[in-house]
């Protein structure tokens, strides 16, 4: 009888065993989609921090209803590992500075595989030139309206000491408000107690009606 049992157990060790390798056999995705939201080719400047803005992957065929969530760094770029198939990509719904169309972009992934996203931006920051005289960051810009339906509530100048700039991942900010007049404008900003050896500054604006910021590309000023 004990040998009886002892036959059975290797039995079902041997099964388990078996089922465990059928399971690590399995394939791991491996294509990788690298892509950039862009307007006109230009990409478009985000927060990166905190997963704020994100794209939404749905593959056709497997009757998965839930997106895959594909997070935009501060370059407007953004990655994902996937299994080859055919994909929609849309924006998440209300996320992100620009008109909220949701236009769906078909993409077929085999191997590694580029694709741009279009969006229409209410506004560009354009020009921006960074500029230090003694103590005193400057920042000359001009915004570009793109498409009505949206006023510019405030624009800022942020710095910070690594090359990660937003709203939230910045040690000083200088704000303007009442904006009138979108050509030649100026920020400046006091940075005589910023004593780090290294500085990124970027400019953003905040759009009425809308939670997420636009940003221009940032630059290394010190």
């Amino acid at each position: 009888m004990k040998h009886h049992f002892i036959y059975i157990l290797s039995i079902i060790c041997l099964l388990s065993l078996h089922s465990c390798n059928r399971f690590d056999n399995f394939d791991e995705p491996a294509s990788m989609l690298s892509g950039k939201v862009t307007y006109n080719n230009e990409y478009i400047g985000v927060r990166g921090s905190g997963k704020k803005i994100q794209m939404q992957l749905y593959q056709e065929g497997f009757g998965k209803k839930d997106p895959i969530p594909v997070y935009v760094t501060q370059d407007g770029s953004f990655q994902a590992l996937l299994f080859d198939g055919d994909y929609k990509l849309i924006t998440r719904d209300k996320n992100g500075p620009w008109v909220n169309h949701r236009d769906t972009v078909y993409l077929t992934v085999k191997g590694n595989t580029t694709c741009e996203y279009p969006v229409e931006p209410y506004y560009l920051i354009k020009n921006e030139k960074f500029s230090i005289n003694g103590n005193t960051l400057k920042a000359n810009f001009d915004i570009e309206k793109i498409t009505d339906g949206a006023k510019i509530s405030t624009a800022f100048l942020l710095v910070n000491k690594t090359q990660f700039v937003d709203d939230v991942s910045s040690i000083n900010r200088v704000n303007i408000q009442n904006i009138s007049n979108l050509k030649d404008m100026q920020i400046e900003m006091d940075i005589s107690n910023i004593s780090d050896p290294v500085l990124y500054a970027r400019i953003g604006i905040q759009i009425t009606g809308l939670s997420d910021y636009l940003f221009s590309r940032i630059e290394k000023i010190r």
